[in-house]
């Protein structure tokens, strides 16, 4: 019984060996090897619609049939994905890619500079806060409000109703500022422009009410300078406040693209 079984072990041995040897991974094109990785993908735009992948290999099962190997991270684990593909799909294939440009290093830092979604999360934690922002997330919905604040990947927003909670993984597109630009040249300007103002409120005040008299019948002009000098305290007190407002709203917004399916509309 033993021997039956040895023998039957060499037999499938030896015909794993025969398969082996019969596999062949096929080159698409000069531009990329055996095996297709991430960057290349990306470039050349191989599989597209195959989200994640980390690398794929073509083989050849006959003349008419390839196999394609994909290795993919889906939910942060790595999954192996088989597709096939005809002959003539994959001379289609092969034509498309030959066509292209050699990918470089230079070309390759292009591509990913425009790939804001790829350092999502070190952009968000980094923007400076809080801050007036414009959010689109999970496909067509739109938040507006101000981010004061993001932890674990979610982003809360104060808007004049609630405060919404947005997961990173749902966000599309922002608009925001990188950061607040530098005006100090308007500061004079807007310190007393919000003096003058809280002096005039003061003085509209003191219109409206009737005057008021010492005990020998004479007005109280004094309350009146009191009430304006207050005014243009407190118009200077929120001096500071108003400038960064200015500020911030002079600074031009940049809108920077946070999903993959994003990228993809907006460009293919």
């Amino acid at each position: 019984m033993k021997r039956i079984l040895i023998y039957f072990f060499l037999i499938f041995i030896l015909n794993g060996n025969n398969i082996t040897d019969q596999v062949e991974v096929m080159i698409l094109s000069k531009n990329v090897g055996t095996e297709i990785d991430v960057h290349e993908n990306r470039f050349y735009r191989i599989f597209p619609k195959e989200k994640g992948l980390i690398n794929a290999q073509i083989i050849r099962i006959n003349d008419s049939q390839y196999r394609l190997l994909i290795v993919k991270k889906v939910d942060g684990m790595e999954t192996k994905v088989r597709r096939y593909l005809t002959s003539n799909e994959f001379d289609e294939l092969k034509k498309y890619v030959n066509e292209q440009p050699e990918l470089t290093e230079e070309a390759m830092i292009a591509m990913y500079s425009g790939m804001d979604f790829l350092r999502a999360e070190n952009i968000i934690n980094e923007i400076p806060k809080p801050q007036y922002v414009v959010l689109q997330y999970s496909g067509n919905k739109k938040v507006n409000g101000t981010l004061f604040k993001v932890q674990d990947n979610i982003l809360y927003v104060q808007t004049p109703m609630s405060i919404e909670q947005i997961s990173l993984e749902s966000l599309d597109q922002m608009a925001y500022r990188s950061s607040v630009g530098k005006f100090d040249h308007i500061r004079p300007y807007i310190y007393a422009m919000t003096g003058l103002s809280g002096l005039a409120m003061a003085r509209v005040y003191n219109s409206q009410r009737p005057d008021t008299y010492n005990q020998y019948g004479i007005p109280r002009n004094d309350l009146n300078a009191y009430r304006q000098i207050i005014g243009f305290i407190f118009g200077l007190i929120f001096s500071s406040e108003v400038f960064d407002a200015v500020s911030t709203l002079l600074t031009p917004k940049e809108t920077i693209i946070l999903s993959e399916a994003e990228y993809e509309r907006q460009n293919y």
